[in-house]
């Protein structure tokens, strides 16, 4: 039920979604005070205007320079009980067994999305869909591979692995 619910409420963004220049979807996990996941895009326009501040890599991948737009934050509000009652469910105790677990359960959603072609029905092509953190290293290159397969740009697992 949880991981329905939450690939239901991430469609139903996804298809209110207007912009035409959108280049990767984002799933930001933060695990600070309660686990939450927050979906969001970024746009060809924002790299634009973030190369004032840095280098096209980084505009292109780093969200601090995404547009920090929070289309769907779930695990707060209303779906903080989903979260919870998830976590109790699944016997999961420690922080980092939570945040894999939570981690693998959007690797299996962004699996869904790209094969049931979600953002090709609505933007007539695929797009890659990461699960990041704040910080980019191995093992998030890694979770996206597992989840985007072919849709994943070589340029993002560059990023992460700090080529």
């Amino acid at each position: 039920m949880f991981k329905e619910k939450l690939k239901e409420m991430i469609i139903k963004s996804i298809n209110g979604w207007s912009s035409d220049d959108i280049y990767a979807v984002s799933l930001f996990v933060d695990e600070s005070d309660n686990m939450t996941v927050t979906l969001g895009y970024n746009t060809e326009s924002q790299v634009k205007e973030s190369l004032e501040e840095t280098d096209e890599e980084e505009a292109r991948w780093n969200y601090a320079f995404w547009l920090q737009n929070e289309e769907l934050i779930f695990g707060e509000g209303k779906t903080k009980k989903d979260v919870t009652d998830w976590i109790w469910k699944n016997n999961l105790e420690d922080e980092e067994e939570i945040t894999q677990a939570f981690v693998d359960v959007l690797i299996q959603i962004v699996k869904e999305l790209h094969e049931e072609k979600v953002l090709t029905k609505k933007f007539g092509h695929e797009l890659p869909i990461l699960i990041h953190e704040l910080e980019y290293y191995e093992e998030i290159a890694i979770q996206n591979k597992k989840a985007n397969g072919k849709y994943l740009p070589k340029e993002f697992i560059d990023f992460c692995y700090g080529n």
